[in-house]
């Protein structure tokens, strides 16, 4: 085989794995073992990404008019007009076929039309975990003690993530983008998957996958007359990537960095991994799980750092995990709540 046979062939399994991705996409949000295989084959190789971006471009155009990829008749004469759209006409009929045959001949369809999001509530309580899917086919999982609306609007999917974290599998639809109100910000995606977690006043976003912008909801005010000569910030805008985080404590205070995705979404396999961090904050943490609260007032204590992992709600666990590592004792208090306390 020649080198430039050689170079073909590559390209076309490129195309092939391009497309077969771009298959298990549409019919259903990945799980994280699929997620993770994606991300790497994604990272594998510049030309990978590239490829899956024209993929997907391809399709979203297919779908936007309303046409089978496979099916119609007119767009199949504009694709062999270009030896490059040729290749992508055949590699997209061949991994459809793969991903059918791989998903054990199960029913594929292109969602032209998608659902609008109903007027809904959800809630959970403290230590406890729910997972719905949306009528437009996005998936949400709710960690402890959150409270999350979707309301019913044209052009757009509105969801507001009142208190608390989710994780959200957003179903791809260009046309209606999905937007979380959080914290007086908004984030807004197309098709991705992404945490959002509010506290105290402070929004933290964590994309796993794609792209989301994140933005101030209302535009700020302009300043009083009286105070015209000080200086408002501007509203922030933040486009992120993939593997990156977003923390915002004020309208001055946008902080973005790389992110460890699979530490900050532990949550979803029911463990919080803690690497370096001070025990206050862990404490912290523990006790968003359980009602039954971890008490530490020593502020040198507090400032002791940790690592490890731990189940969200197994206060006691942890407790005893302290005392029989020499790092703290323990003093249970007639309300239940455990203290925690210097070794003498």
């Amino acid at each position: 085989m020649s080198p430039s046979q050689n170079r073909q062939q590559g390209a076309d399994a490129v195309h092939d794995a391009a497309i077969a991705w771009r298959v298990r996409h549409q019919i259903k949000p990945l799980d994280e073992t699929e997620l993770a295989a994606f991300t790497a084959w994604l990272d594998e190789e510049p030309e990978h990404r590239a490829v899956y971006s024209e993929i997907d471009e391809l399709w979203q155009t297919a779908g936007e008019l309303g046409q089978h990829p496979l099916y119609v008749e007119t767009r199949e004469r504009a694709i062999a007009a270009a030896d490059r759209l040729r290749t992508i006409r055949r590699s997209l009929a061949a991994g459809l076929a793969a991903a059918i045959i791989g998903l054990g001949g199960g029913a594929l369809y292109i969602e032209n039309t998608p659902k609008p999001l109903a007027t809904q509530a959800f809630h959970t309580a403290i230590g406890q975990r729910a997972a719905v899917t949306l009528p437009d086919g996005s998936r949400v999982t709710l960690n402890t003690d959150t409270v999350l609306r979707t309301r019913a609007a044209d052009g757009k999917r509105l969801v507001y993530l009142d208190r608390g974290q989710a994780f959200f599998e957003v179903a791809k639809d260009r046309r209606h983008p999905f937007i979380v109100t959080a914290a007086g910000r908004t984030v807004t995606a197309v098709g991705t998957a992404f945490d959002v977690r509010v506290d105290h006043g402070e929004l933290k976003v964590v994309l796993v996958e794609g792209k989301v912008r994140v933005e101030p909801a209302r535009p700020i005010q302009p300043a009083p007359k009286q105070q015209a000569l000080a200086k408002q910030p501007p509203p922030m805008v933040t486009d992120m990537s993939a593997g990156s985080q977003l923390v915002v404590v004020d309208d001055t205070d946008w902080r973005l960095t790389p992110a460890d995705t699979s530490r900050e979404t532990s949550w979803l396999k029911d463990q919080l991994v803690f690497d370096n961090e001070t025990l206050g904050e862990i404490v912290e943490e523990m006790n968003r799980y359980s009602t039954r609260k971890l008490v530490l007032s020593d502020k040198r204590l507090a400032q002791h750092r940790l690592s490890g992992n731990f189940t969200p709600g197994d206060v006691d666990g942890f407790a005893r995990m302290l005392r029989t590592g020499g790092v703290a004792s323990l003093i249970e208090e007639p309300d239940g709540e455990i203290e925690i306390v210097a070794m003498k």
